[in-house]
């Protein structure tokens, strides 16, 4: 992967910058120095604040340094100019020179251009969004399953290698109390539909069952379900399977119809099967990492003692309980004693332990699904580098348990490749979603998937001239770009108050509006309907801001790119993407492409609109957006 042009200009300022430092005989390395340079947002196109910090770090007046630095601002190449401006040293690039060199780059590259080598040879494990299978997906869920689909997206344009892994939690006490109301159906009082969506069914068995609870005392059959929940070949235990294998089905008729795939499903009941937890207990009590408690409100239990650990990280140091309980004293694990076991086994420090056959043979994105399996056989699954856990802020600190758990057994630098992506509680407006409550009722994945297409429909009806085939598969793909869109334009940590006219808004800063405005571009190419070629195109003459403005911001791409992926923040991507159609609009109004007369400057044009069109359809497949060519 080339380095963009970006970077390369950045590269030539601070080779100069280095000269200058070391004429001073200060210690400013190249990286040093590259990170006082940024796209500029008052004067010039670049600049730097290096004279500000060797001012304020070294006692060197400004007035010597704007001095001393004249000599090292002549015969930049790609620039113009460059002056010391208010204390920063401001570059001006020269249009023409720079236009090419990101245009060309482009041409040669295609959508490659906003890609990255940073992660090659790396393996990133993305778990998400590991839903109960005891009802669909409601419109909080998504946000959990976007984030994972797009960070995976992310870091696989970065080059690492990815694995999108969904955590099947089928032994919960969720699980216990659907498959109860599942065996009990009759004593529940509603009516059922059979061929009803699969999680939809049983998602509602699992309300009526939980509310069927608050008036009844069946707590011992709860109990007594668990257990034999566990135990291979019961009665219940095949039910269950049966149960949770139809919910995922149905659960990925959803994933599917917004472009969201997995590699492998890992189910808890796998898990205990295989004794993960037991070795990764035995591994835990011979590092001295847990301790059977002697202590006489945990005795018998399997517990971390805090007290016995050195630096402890902030979310736990404060706290008054000094023990955790990962095995109560009856034997049975905390969730929490199984999710450390399983990273374990994520990054490779316990392995051998599953095998894997074929949940579905071709997803729509051509690639199978596997599960893990009694009868499978080995797959290169697990041992990675790098965990990115896509779970809601309210389970930070168990997070933070389990990196201290892998920090514990395998160093400080292993335990730097675990990641949780936090994220904000998605709820309506005026109220909160509660699975148990059903809340959820009317305002699930498929509702949303389906009030959006309707819309769409009925826009694109009242707006385009397309055939009733054309229509729905605009309408389709316009739904998804929506949705997509707005749940991850904002920041993952913060809350996301969900509504409807803001999730099916297709005007102004939303996924339609980026469709639409990269649709022109297309049809402004096949109007063109010829071979683009460099040779003919005369850079120099792109000297508007309209023209400039774009080329500078395409030129970035692969920082955005790379620093979404650093930090683990898909909105950086939605920002860029935002702002690219917002230039590309203005461009779009005032520079005529091709009905202008002059022909050097009309192919320069004609590859400016190419480079937007294939960046921002690199952009939006990134976001999981399909690109559509007509509207």
């Amino acid at each position: 992967m080339t380095n963009s042009p970006f970077s390369k200009v950045k590269g030539v300022i601070s080779a100069k910058l280095k000269d200058f430092t070391s004429s001073l005989n200060l210690d400013y390395t190249l990286d040093d120095i590259e990170s006082t340079i940024e796209l500029s947002k008052k004067f010039g196109d670049l600049s730097s604040n290096l004279l500000m910090k060797i001012s304020k770090s070294h006692s060197i007046s400004m007035d010597s340094l704007m001095e001393s630095i004249k000599p090292y601002l002549s015969n930049l190449d790609y620039f113009e100019d460059a002056k010391v401006e208010n204390g920063f040293i401001n570059f001006y690039l020269d249009k023409g020179a720079f236009s090419k060199l990101v245009l060309e780059l482009v041409h040669l590259e295609g959508e490659d251009f906003m890609g990255s080598d940073e992660g090659k040879g790396i393996k990133v494990i993305v778990e998400s969004p590991s839903v109960n299978p005891v009802h669909p997906w409601h419109v909080g869920q998504v946000r959990s399953a976007l984030l994972g689909d797009t960070i995976s997206n992310i870091m696989e344009s970065c080059g690492y290698e990815v694995e999108r892994e969904d955590y099947i939690d089928d032994l919960g006490l969720q699980s216990a109390e659907a498959l109860w109301g599942l065996i009990n159906k009759e004593k529940l009082n509603i009516e059922l539909n059979p061929e009803e969506k699969y999680d939809h069914y049983i998602g509602k068995i699992y309300v009526a069952a939980n509310s069927y609870m608050q008036s009844n005392n069946i707590e011992e059959e709860i109990k007594e379900l668990s257990k034999a929940m566990e135990i291979d070949g019961t009665y219940e235990s095949n039910l269950l399977h049966d149960s949770v294998s139809s919910y995922i089905a149905a659960e990925y008729e959803t994933a599917f119809k917004l472009n969201i795939y997995h590699d492998d499903l890992i189910w808890e009941s796998d898990i205990v099967r295989n004794n993960l937890l037991e070795k990764a207990m035995d591994l835990l009590l011979k590092r001295g990492i847990v301790e059977k408690s002697t202590d006489k409100k945990y005795e018998g239990c399997i517990v971390i003692n805090y007290s016995k650990i050195e630096n402890l990280p902030p979310e736990i140091k404060g706290l008054k309980e000094q023990f955790k309980v990962l095995i109560r004293s009856n034997g049975t694990p905390d969730y929490l004693a199984k999710d450390i076991a399983f990273h374990l086994w994520k990054f490779g420090i316990i392995n051998g332990v599953f095998k894997f056959s074929k949940f579905m043979d071709k997803q729509p994105n051509g690639k199978p699904l596997y599960t893990t399996s009694i009868n499978g056989e080995d797959k290169p699954f697990g041992n990675a580098k790098i965990t990115i856990n896509t779970i809601d802020s309210r389970q930070s600190y168990e997070q933070s348990l389990v990196k201290l758990s892998i920090e514990l057994v395998g160093g400080e630098k292993l335990a730097e490749g675990f990641n949780h992506l936090a994220y904000g509680m998605v709820n309506l407006e005026g109220q909160k979603l509660a699975g148990r409550k059903g809340t959820w009722l009317g305002y699930t994945a498929d509702d949303l998937i389906n009030e959006a297409y309707t819309r769409a429909l009925s826009l694109i009806g009242s707006r385009f001239n397309l055939t009733d085939s054309e229509k729905d598969f605009v309408a389709r793909n316009i739904s998804v770009s929506a949705i997509r869109y707005e749940f991850l334009k904002m920041s993952n940590e913060k809350e996301l108050i969900f509504s409807w006219e803001n999730a099916l808004n297709f005007e102004g800063n939303s996924g339609p509006y980026c469709e639409y405005t990269r649709a022109r571009a297309v049809h402004i190419l096949e109007n063109y309907n010829g071979k683009l070629d460099v040779k003919k195109a005369d850079f120099s003459k792109l000297s508007t801001d309209y023209e400039f403005e774009i080329i500078k911001l395409l030129s970035i791409s692969q920082e955005i790119l790379e620093r979404a992926s650093r930090e683990l923040k898909p909105n950086l991507i939605v920002e860029y993407l935002s702002k690219l159609s917002t230039l590309f609009s203005k461009f779009y109004e005032a520079c005529p492409v091709i009905k202008v007369d002059d022909q050097d400057l009309k192919y320069a044009r004609l590859l400016l609109v190419s480079a937007f069109e294939k960046v921002s359809s690199k952009a939006m497949k990134i976001l999981g957006i399909n690109p559509i060519d007509r509207m």
